[in-house]
């Protein structure tokens, strides 16, 4: 029995087993964080990303999301399509999800807007048990490590249906919105018989741009100078983060700088702040790619950090109706 709590705790302890992935450069994967997001750019367009945690440890993160979305003036609503794959090395450990995605589009006023959307997925979870060392291998006097015994564990992979859904409330310069997701809390325990429900996973996030030089009306690039300012909150059962800060958008260069910080001080150790995060990119074209790095500054040991880069395409189709409000993200 006590093998068997033993294996239980590691597993539960795993970041990658209960907790949603979190992406530093949120704002580049709108469809990830918000089903309403999709359609919400006059055009359409397509999104990648891939983010390398802890990279110094051997038991690194590795999380890759694709997607692509559009505005369907006919029935006034977006529609769009997400990837999730997350792998984690020292288990085996893969995650892997897609989603449809449909908002409908509330034009309040000239400048208002509400877009309210829904996403329905199906996951796989899977998690190689060999990788695992019980007690009963370990030979303390030789010191070598015998085969386990274990086979309690005879499930690997977990196959698992999502609901999510979420609303967005636009302005010409600024967004707020909110999505919950797991809304049905899918099983997600290896075990078989046992009930382990994935925790709902909330996020509160907004954005405000401030014109400091507005692009030239006659040009066809974008060629102003703007401030973004940017958060979202993050909650997922005992778990709190915040992510905040601003970006400089130069023609088309934009640098910028976030914070992460959580309120779980009784977890984390006495420093609420986990990181510093630098962002960089460039737009040309009808491409956008971001660059960023997490440099922690917590207690929670030294693991280098967190890479992400992200890339965006978009089409910029005339066919989709005009409108006077169109969110920039």
């Amino acid at each position: 029995m006590k093998k068997i709590v033993i294996i239980l705790f590691f597993i539960s302890s795993l970041p990658v087993v209960g907790q949603d992935p979190v992406f530093t450069q949120f704002y580049a994967s709108p469809t990830i964080l918000n089903p309403a997001f999709a359609g919400s750019r006059n055009s359409t367009r397509f999104s990648a990303g891939y983010r390398n945690q802890w990279l110094n440890v051997k038991s690194d993160l590795n999380t890759f999301y694709a997607s692509g979305d559009g505005f369907l003036g006919a029935i006034n609503s977006g529609l769009g399509v997400n990837l999730i794959n997350q792998k984690e090395e020292l288990t085996n450990f893969s995650y892997t999800q897609i989603n449809l995605l449909y908002s409908f589009h509330i034009q309040l006023s000239d400048r208002w807007a509400l877009f309210p959307g829904i996403s329905f997925g199906y996951a796989a979870k899977q998690l190689d048990f060999n990788n695992l060392l019980f007690e009963d291998q370990i030979d303390i006097n030789s010191g070598n490590i015998n085969p386990s015994n274990e086979s309690f564990l005879d499930r690997n992979r977990i196959d698992l249906f999502d609901f999510s859904a979420g609303m967005v409330l636009y302005h010409t310069d600024a967004w707020i919105g909110f999505s919950l997701k797991h809304l049905n809390k899918p099983n997600i325990s290896f075990i078989e018989g046992e009930e382990l429900p994935l925790e709902m996973f909330l996020s509160i996030h907004g954005g405000y741009r401030i014109t400091l030089r507005p692009d030239d009306r006659y040009s066809q690039k974008t060629d102003g100078t703007y401030l973004f300012l940017t958060a979202n909150y993050m909650h997922q059962g005992p778990y709190d983060r915040i992510d905040f800060g601003a970006e400089f958008e130069i023609s088309s260069f934009f640098i910028g700088i976030l914070s992460s910080a959580t309120f779980n001080q009784e977890i984390q150790g006495s420093n609420s702040f986990l990181s510093i995060n630098p962002i960089t990119g460039l737009e040309f074209d009808k491409f956008k790619i971001g660059l960023s790095y997490d440099y922690p500054v917590s207690s929670i040991g030294n693991n280098a950090g967190t890479a992400e880069i992200t890339l965006q395409y978009d089409l910029g189709n005339t066919y989709v109706r005009k409108r006077r409000w169109q969110v920039k993200n």
